[in-house]
């Protein structure tokens, strides 16, 4: 039987909550169910949950310095020294950073300073994206990021296509990492009718009308824009009309808001903001969509199929690698085809059943928690024993 392990999570945890640190919380959680003992480091203002509490995770927040010659918080120095700090009082055997900035960079300084006093901490960076598609091809970013990949003793990508692009960019991590996609707990993310009824009544959406689900930070590369075209071409009758439940907040949500508003299809765009619980709204939706115009993975998409959802998404970064175009959705490459594909769902119902059902096998398969956990626990007892 294998020893436990001492780790430690550097994310964004609630309220920060967004797909990555939805995965991150998740990975730990399940960590700890291993018997490991999990620590997770945080920013100010983060709280555990209360089952999160009597799982016995422990919660640390880094401080506000508010130091008058800061233009801003130094949470990269604040982060490293709390991470020294538990490595020397609780011997930690793993930091696990997700995205190389902020949080990959107090890892590797943290490792370094524990060097220094003779203890040896591995660091796990996870790259979520924006690390590699967006600050990756900033030229007062790139150098660093590249720096902390190196650095660290293992690295992980959510898609093969966010690895291939990391190694294209930056060709010293070449071979270096290793693709682990997002999981979907399939015991949580599964389909209640009851959960259909209650959403679809209290939202007061009509009984014929086909329900569009997307979900996200609403910036702009996630083009949640693009569905208003859908809203434009749609010429059925009132009540049988496309709907859509919107989820989440970000700066973009204003702005397709008054767009909304702008062409009077108010009536049909449910913006419901920040859910903790998003499955009852994914219930109540009978097509998940997700137009983003860069995306590593697209976790939207594998909690749609888990729940038995039909999805459609962009032909972009790691999408392809969740929807298997023709038979659990349908991939697009230009607007024009959003409102195509889903017509072609809400008309042939079989269609949408059998997408289905494929999305969920898919999901309790290639995407189980046993199979992703179970990679990240092998690279964690690799990284201690020096491999």
């Amino acid at each position: 039987m294998k020893s436990s392990l001492d780790l430690a999570y550097l994310l964004y945890c609630r309220p920060h909550l967004g797909g990555s640190g939805v995965m991150s919380l998740e990975l730990a959680k399940q960590m700890r169910r291993k018997g490991h003992n999990v620590t997770l480091i945080s920013y100010p203002g983060t709280f555990l949950s209360s089952e999160e509490q009597e799982m016995g995770i422990n919660l640390v927040q880094t401080q506000a310095i508010n130091y008058p010659c800061f233009k801003s918080e130094p949470f990269s120095e604040t982060f490293a020294s709390v991470i020294a700090n538990l490595g020397e009082e609780k011997n930690l055997n793993i930091i696990h950073a997700n995205y190389a900035i902020t949080h990959g960079l107090a890892a590797t300084t943290a490792k370094r300073i524990l060097e220094r006093k003779g203890k040896d901490l591995k660091v796990l960076v996870t790259s979520h994206g924006s690390d590699i598609h967006t600050n990756g091809h900033h030229h007062l970013l790139a150098p660093t990021i590249e720096q902390i990949l190196w650095e660290s003793d293992a690295i992980s990508f959510v898609s093969e296509s966010l690895q291939t692009e990391a190694e294209e960019l930056f060709p010293s991590i070449k071979n270096k990492g290793e693709a682990i996609y997002n999981f979907v707990d399939t015991d949580r993310f599964r389909f209640s009718e009851d959960e259909r009824r209650s959403i679809r009544s209290a939202e007061k959406i009509p009984d014929g009308a086909t329900v569009i689900y997307h979900a996200s930070n609403f910036r702009e590369l996630k083009n949640a824009q693009d569905l208003i075209s859908i809203a434009i071409n749609d010429k059925e009758e009132e009540d049988a009309r496309f709907y859509f439940l919107m989820v989440g907040d970000g700066p973009e949500k204003t702005i397709m808001e008054d767009k909304v508003r702008s062409l009077g299809l108010e009536k049909y765009f449910h913006f419901v903001g920040k859910k903790e619980n998003v499955v009852p709204y994914i219930n109540a939706s009978d097509i998940v969509v997700l137009p983003s115009k860069r995306e590593s993975f697209g976790l939207v998409l594998l909690e749609g199929m888990a729940c038995g959802r039909p999805v459609i998404g962009s032909r972009v970064g790691g999408i392809p690698e969740v929807i298997q175009d023709g038979e659990n959705g349908f991939l697009f490459s230009k607007t024009d085809e959003l409102y195509v594909f889903a017509d072609q769902i809400r008309r042939n119902t079989d269609l949408g059943k059998r997408f289905g059902e494929q999305g969920k096998l898919m999901a309790s398969s290639k995407f189980s928690v046993d199979k992703v956990v179970g990679q990240y626990e092998s690279i964690y007892y690799k990284m201690v024993a020096g491999n």
